[in-house]
């Protein structure tokens, strides 16, 4: 597999307008995320972190009973002192989250001489734009991956020790995000203490440095998760994912990244479609070569490590990038076995850049037979089509599959329980009487400044305005009664530490 030199990047006036034109469409309307479970936690945790002076010391706790790390709840915390606007929040979210990875991955391409136009494909594809929006703790993983990644083959490439540190800081950050990652960090600290002792040693006042900065944000959770793994992780390997598959299916998980990158299916779980049939259809068809595009890289990939392993003083800084790829992959597959992990799309936010990879090696490969191109290019459009039509659908239609309010809905609704001194209300919409934090948490955002009387509040489905989507506030005379099913909820601003009743999990 032959290398070419990195062109500059001022050459390539396509791939940045393309990360412009992305970040764009990322962008529009902001009120259409979801807002359900853990985004509120994860906001008020920071609110009230602000609120106290202090830095957030760990995340949310994850299915098998360990905690993440600090590192998302800390970032709301700095963006929650440019706005409590709820929509800014996600604008300024979308955009930090999809230009590091956009930034990051057109970095990768570049070292590594691959075609960067492709990154846009994978920014816009219907999952990848959903999460970058979504106020959640784990998607965080996809530009601090991507950052580690890219600033590894920076460094492979140019020696540089700035590149060298990004690396082994991102990769001991991107685990605590979420430990689907353990296979991305594993494999780039493992090639750095492996091959590149001497280049760690003589820049070890640097490393120490940025070790110390690291300590201090996230020291006290460093030592909690010590101790949680010591008392959990036999039960955990043992008891495995909460319903999760069989080892064998698990263990195939880095087959199936394209369930991320592609989002055929995506709309097809939340909304009506929009588009006409036979361009979804289209489209579906078109976002799904990222399947074959992955298993050809994947492919690439190991023929050059098996290249690298039979000639070693021939590396290049490609050949070591994509033998770190197929290590990673491999620990991937042994980690997701061993736990019964499902190949659900946000089980790849860990090892995003490693499929992103694999599929820009694919692409770059299939140009020697003129189809690399041209598979790229109807990639990108597949997805950007979806998520056009997913964006223009959930703004007129709302999430109806099962049927969830989004955060315009839910401001919309806190809004008008802000006239009120009430500090509950009755409700039969199925998702705030499970969350209430959905409501109480943009009550801390939103402070309240009644103006009318306290009343007998309902928050309901409101049917008359022919969109499932819109909820209502009224108010209940002194003698009618509530609709079937309604149920009192607490609608004050979140405590500090709430956590929910395990039986609405």
């Amino acid at each position: 597999m032959a290398e070419e030199s990195p062109h500059p990047l001022r050459r390539d006036f396509l791939s940045p307008s393309l990360l412009v034109l992305a970040l764009l469409l990322i962008a529009l309307w902001p009120g259409d995320v979801s807002w359900l479970l853990d985004e509120p936690r994860l906001i008020a945790t920071a609110w009230h972190a602000n609120h106290d002076h202090q830095l957030a010391v760990g995340g949310l706790y994850g299915n098998f009973g360990i905690r993440y790390g600090p590192l998302p709840t800390q970032i709301y915390q700095v963006l929650l002192l440019v706005t409590h606007d709820p929509f800014t929040l996600v604008v300024l979210r979308a955009l930090l989250c999809a230009g590091v990875t956009g930034g990051a991955l057109l970095w990768l391409s570049r070292t590594l001489s691959l075609p960067g136009w492709f990154v846009a494909g994978v920014l816009v594809s219907p999952h990848v734009v959903a999460y970058h929006r979504v106020l959640w703790d784990a998607s965080f993983a996809m530009p601090v991956g991507a950052l580690a990644l890219a600033s590894f083959a920076d460094f492979l490439r140019t020696r540089r020790a700035w590149s060298l540190r990004a690396c082994v800081i991102t990769s001991v950050l991107v685990p605590t995000i979420h430990p689907q990652s353990l296979p991305l960090a594993a494999g780039l600290l493992g090639w750095l203490a492996w091959q590149h002792r001497p280049a760690l040693w003589s820049d070890r006042r640097g490393l120490c440095f940025a070790g110390a900065i690291v300590l201090l944000l996230n020291g006290y959770y460093f030592v909690q998760f010590a101790g949680q793994l010591c008392m959990r992780f036999g039960g955990s390997m043992q008891k495995g994912y909460p319903h999760g598959g069989s080892h064998l299916a698990s263990a195939l998980a880095p087959l199936f990244g394209g369930r991320l990158l592609s989002g055929a299916d995506y709309l097809q779980s939340l909304a009506r479609l929009s588009a006409p049939d036979w361009l979804h259809v289209t489209a579906q068809g078109c976002s799904m070569l990222i399947f074959p595009l992955e298993w050809i890289g994947i492919g690439v990939a190991v023929h050059s490590a098996w290249r690298t392993v039979r000639t070693p003083k021939a590396a290049t800084p490609r050949r070591s990038v994509t033998l770190v790829l197929v290590a990673a992959l491999v620990l991937q597959a042994l980690l997701f076995g061993a736990m019964r992990i499902p190949a659900a799309p946000q089980y790849f936010f860990g090892t995003f850049p490693l499929h992103v990879l694999a599929a820009l090696l694919a692409v770059d490969a299939l140009r020697k037979w003129r189809v690399g191109t041209v598979l790229g290019a109807l990639y990108v459009a597949g997805s950007a089509i979806l998520t056009l039509e997913a964006a223009i659908s959930i703004h007129h239609h709302g999430f109806e599959r099962p049927l969830w309010p989004t955060l315009a809905t839910s401001v919309s609704v806190v809004q008008k329980l802000n006239h009120f001194p009430d500090t509950t209300a009755l409700t039969n919409f199925a998702v705030y009487k499970r969350s209430p934090q959905t409501l109480r948490t943009l009550r801390l955002l939103l402070p309240a400044a009644p103006t009318g009387e306290s009343g007998r509040l309902l928050i309901t489905n409101d049917r008359s305005a022919g969109q499932p989507g819109v909820i209502a506030v009224t108010e209940l005379a002194p003698d009618a009664s509530p609709p079937a099913g309604s149920q009192q909820i607490d609608t004050t601003p979140l405590p500090k530490d709430w956590v929910p009743d395990p039986s609405t999990w």
